[in-house]
């Protein structure tokens, strides 16, 4: 018996059949008696766009987190393995700041500077960490009738060897900006006007170079300073560092770098001078009695000396009276000098 089966169930039927008994499907057209021929749907076509869709999606994801990974270094190091024992790790540290504590002292352009002959000092005060505090000084020479500028406690932060500032006043009324770079053996300071007094005779502005200063000495053995008057002698100590205390109602004391003077109100005469060394490098070098200063010891002391006229080493210090004058040198437990004083022998 010649079958054929149903495109619908695919059950065998006999070739002659109507339709089939099984899914009531009918399988001869009932005008032609032709079989009726089934259109098969297309299944693949949806298929295959749904496929290229998800092909193009999974494409899309891969380049957008390729490109975060180049965007973000940091975040695709995440995941780096953990080094083994033979993988080098590399750490940083802080940069060292520069030390310009060196500095401090006293630089010129004259090798025996003072404000008698003229020329330019520049006194750093002090460095703490990147920042420097200074006093310059510009003096005009005596045919000029001695004229001298001055900023005082100036401080500028330095960066690479490198400094700016500005100042108020360089006591003529002129104020401006500046410069400071500090060399191997030399340092450069650039003063500039910015805003002068039409009145001023005198002004701090200029290109300088100095060198550091070992002659710029104050001797309190070799020069006559007590009993001289005061306003000859302040000028050549310096810039006072605060305002002049009134002791009583007879003295007046004006302070500057590494010691003190005491003044007679009523002739304003000099009647007492006391030097203090401290850790600074300036006043230990450049503040002395003949050749004793603040790297001298009591042996130094009394190897210059002599015998002192009144000893009272047990309490830390020793006096004489030298050039009609007391002096008295103190010192610490381990006999280093810490300060001596100056006085005049009848100061009434």
């Amino acid at each position: 018996m010649n079958t054929k089966f149903c495109h619908k169930c695919g059950k065998e039927l006999p070739v002659e059949s109507l339709f089939c008994p099984y899914c009531m499907i009918r399988l001869i057209d009932a005008k032609t008696y032709e079989s009726i021929k089934v259109r098969k749907h297309k299944y693949f076509l949806p298929i295959i766009i749904i496929t290229a869709i998800i092909i193009l999606i999974a494409a899309g994801l891969t380049v957008f987190f390729v490109f975060q990974e180049d965007a973000n270094p940091d975040k695709a190091n995440e995941n780096t393995a953990i080094p083994t024992e033979n993988t080098t790790v590399t750490t940083t540290t802080e940069d060292v700041k520069a030390d310009y504590s060196s500095y401090i002292g006293l630089w010129s352009d004259k090798v025996n500077y003072s404000t008698e002959n003229g020329g330019n000092l520049l006194e750093i005060i002090s460095v703490k960490d990147d920042i420097v505090r200074f006093t310059f000084t510009k003096t005009s020479s005596a045919s000029s009738f001695n004229r001298i500028a001055r900023i005082s406690n100036v401080t500028s932060q330095i960066i690479d060897g490198i400094g700016t500032f500005t100042f108020d006043n360089d006591n003529w009324l002129n104020s401006g900006t500046g410069k400071i770079k500090l060399l191997d053996d030399e340092i450069y300071i650039e003063t500039n006007i910015i805003n002068r007094n039409e009145s001023a005779m005198w002004d701090i502005g200029g290109t300088f170079y100095l060198f550091k200063s070992d002659n710029t000495i104050i001797d309190f053995k070799n020069y006559n300073y007590l009993g001289a008057d005061f306003d000859e002698l302040k000028n050549h100590f310096g810039e006072e560092t605060k305002e002049k205390i009134s002791a009583s109602d007879k003295w007046d004391i004006h302070t500057f770098s590494g010691f003190y003077v005491t003044v007679l109100r009523e002739t304003n005469k000099v009647v007492s001078i006391t030097v203090e060394y401290s850790s600074n490098s300036l006043t230990k070098s450049n503040l002395c009695y003949g050749n004793i200063n603040g790297t001298s010891t009591y042996d130094d002391v009394y190897a210059q000396m002599g015998e002192p006229t009144y000893n009272a080493i047990t309490y830390g210090d020793v006096s004489y009276v030298d050039n009609g004058n007391y002096v008295n040198f103190a010192f610490d437990e381990n006999m280093n000098l810490t300060k001596f004083t100056l006085q005049l022998e009848n100061i009434q």
